[in-house]
């Protein structure tokens, strides 16, 4: 278990992750009560998603038909690369479609359920166990020393902010980060939470900013990171679930 206990960054109380749950491709959020009620349980990447790892699941799953972007061309024989110096940042030009086929090619290949969060886990990740605060790290502070964002383009590696309360980085700014459909998402819409690099008001950075992009947007202020379920909800649901 993670040691979690308070600190005082820039003058401002937030709730810090020890270093040890920083470490590794998964961070936990904890189950833990909130204004709204009982929130986590379930481990969120890092960081968002890296071309680097979408590319290896484009020729891993052998995608045919992924356009070429600003981060990832086609090679002779169908293949696809990172472009030059591009590998370490995170992904953008990327639907939510084709997000959410990341997610279960990532499932099928860990044999546990990878997916996009939902607003309402987003939302509880982002806030890194201070409730009701604006931003990830909680409460002031200068903006551009915690987030990406009124830049001429995204971090050129994922990891680019210092870590909330969870050990998540980049919960706010770099990239927007799509979501699950859920209740209140207008048809043919998908929302997207916690700004990017592209925003100039600091105000669309906040945890409850909630923006709705077309479901075939395809922008570069806008990638994904992944939620994995806890492994005790798995144990015995698997094959239930993901296998004929």
């Amino acid at each position: 278990m993670k040691e979690m206990k308070w600190e005082w960054i820039m003058g401002v109380a937030v709730w810090m992750a020890g270093v040890a749950g920083m470490a590794g491709e998964w961070a936990v959020v904890p189950r833990h009560g909130t204004r709204a009620g009982d929130a986590g349980g379930f481990e969120m990447g890092r960081t968002e998603v890296a071309v680097a790892d979408f590319v290896e699941y484009l020729n891993g799953a052998g995608v045919p038909d992924f356009p070429e972007t600003g981060q990832i061309v086609r090679r002779s024989g169908g293949t696809y690369a990172a472009k030059q110096k591009v590998g370490r940042q995170a992904l953008s030009e990327v639907t939510p479609a084709e997000a959410e086929a990341y997610c279960r090619w990532r499932s099928q290949k860990s044999k546990r359920t990878v997916r996009l969060p939902t607003e309402a886990e987003w939302e509880a990740a982002a806030r890194g166990g201070v409730d009701g605060a604006p931003f990830p790290w909680g409460w002031g502070g200068k903006v551009e020393e915690w987030a990406r964002f009124a830049a001429p383009g995204p971090a050129p590696r994922i990891g680019h902010s210092k870590a909330n309360g969870f050990g998540l980085v980049d919960m706010a700014g770099n990239l927007y980060e799509w979501c699950a459909p859920g209740a209140g998402q207008p048809s043919g819409f998908r929302a997207a939470r916690g700004g990017s690099w592209a925003e100039r008001d600091a105000r669309r950075l906040e945890v409850e900013h909630r923006p709705f992009f077309a479901e075939g947007y395809r922008g570069q202020d806008v990638g994904f990171r992944v939620l994995r379920e806890a492994k005790d909800r798995e144990e015995g649901n698997w094959r239930t679930e993901h296998e004929p």
